[in-house]
């Protein structure tokens, strides 16, 4: 077992590495309370999402079964979320907010890069999961889930907040 997983390792290409320490460096930083505009508030977490439907509909080769499970898991994400709103987001000025630390940015964050990278891994080792049914759908409720995480996190403390008026 530890030879298969240095074997894979080994032969990952060191861009993936220096990726993974940007995303941790992200996430480390969304760990710390900020000021944040609203816009940026939603940006990275949009692409998150955009990229993990992207991955899902290009692996799949546009299955609905895929999209179907992405979506869904995304909704669960949002529900979820939804029922233990964040809280602690406090207005600044009228565009932007102070948003409190939080380790979920992270969690997901690591959690999408892991998926992706054991995604890949199972691909190569067995290109034949390509065409199963429950391979593509795990993987789409995966990503849709945690995308969804991280989206609707932020969804929510932007609207949740409220706007100060300009004078």
């Amino acid at each position: 077992m530890l030879e298969s997983i240095t074997s894979i390792v080994s032969h990952t290409p060191a861009w993936v590495f220096v990726v993974f320490a940007v995303l941790i460096a992200i996430g480390a930083r969304q760990m710390q309370p900020r000021i944040v505009s609203r816009r940026r508030l939603i940006v990275l977490p949009l692409v998150v999402a955009a990229y993990s439907l992207y991955g899902v509909l290009m692996a799949s080769h546009g299955s609905p079964l895929a999209f179907t499970m992405w979506l869904v898991a995304g909704l669960v994400a949002f529900l979820l979320t939804y029922m233990s709103a964040p809280s602690g987001a406090v207005p600044e000025t009228a565009s932007t907010v102070r948003v409190p630390g939080s380790w979920v940015p992270m969690v997901v964050i690591v959690g999408l890069f892991t998926a992706r990278y054991a995604y890949n891994v199972m691909l190569v080792m067995h290109p034949e999961v390509s065409h199963s049914a429950s391979f593509m759908t795990l993987f789409s409720a995966l990503f849709g889930f945690l995308g969804g995480l991280l989206l609707s996190r932020s969804v929510l403390l932007h609207v949740r907040t409220p706007r100060l008026m300009t004078a």
